[in-house]
């Protein structure tokens, strides 16, 4: 009798141990899917962010491609505009020492404007012709010259301005004799001895480059008896 009940005691006692540990088992296979959906979760969210972070890289990489392009483009336009004006601005270069001079105001005189280095500059001397603007200021600083001599800093520019303008300087050299034809005199002065004769050149002429017409006589001093 003691036995059967020991045994039923036992098999009762088995039976709440087995259903334990099923529900231990059962709870921790719950607890291993609760945890796997969270890793899951949170992996998803990682990768969700990094799709985001992906997608702005994306949009940034186009946005600077077209940055890019779009410095290109103005840079070949920068380019085209330096080579279009490249005469033109070694002009105003040359031009630049002679600023404030008669010379600086008859060269802004035959432009119609300020001779400076800007795009408004350029282009009006490319409208205007580098070469009717030197003429048209040798001319001007010509009728004068016999009475207020060429600066230092005129007469420095005056090689690179012709330069510029496809032009070159034509120069008397003192003593040759004076042609009315190819010179004007601004002034003279008595010397007996070289009554007729160029004594200075007080302005240079001008002529196209590789040519031989002039395009302005020079201006000169001559001796007279």
């Amino acid at each position: 009798m003691k036995e059967t009940f020991a045994a039923a005691l036992r098999a009762e006692i088995e039976a709440v141990v087995t259903r334990y540990e099923a529900l231990v088992a059962s709870r921790n296979e719950m607890a291993a899917e609760l945890s796997g959906a969270r890793e899951a979760e949170g992996l998803r969210k990682e990768l969700d962010a990094l799709r985001e972070e992906r997608d702005t890289l994306a949009r940034e990489l186009l946005e600077a491609r077209a940055k890019i392009r779009e410095l290109e483009a103005q840079a070949a336009s920068a380019s085209e505009l330096a080579e279009q004006f490249a005469a033109e601005k070694r002009f105003v270069e040359a031009g630049a020492g002679a600023v404030g001079t008669m010379l600086g105001d008859a060269l802004r005189g035959a432009l119609g404007r300020d001779i400076e280095a800007s795009p408004a500059a350029y282009a009006a001397l490319k409208a205007k012709g580098l070469e009717a603007v030197l003429i048209g200021a040798f001319k001007e600083r010509g009728r004068s010259v016999g009475g207020a001599p060429l600066l230092e800093r005129e007469k420095s520019p005056l090689s690179a301005l012709a330069a510029a303008a496809g032009c070159e300087l034509v120069t008397p050299e003192a003593g040759v004799r004076f042609v009315a034809a190819s010179m004007d005199k601004a002034a003279s002065v008595s010397d007996p001895a070289e009554e007729g004769n160029v004594v200075e050149c007080l302005l240079p002429g001008l002529r196209r480059s590789g040519t031989e017409g002039a395009l302005v006589f020079p201006r000169v001093r001559v001796a007279t008896g």
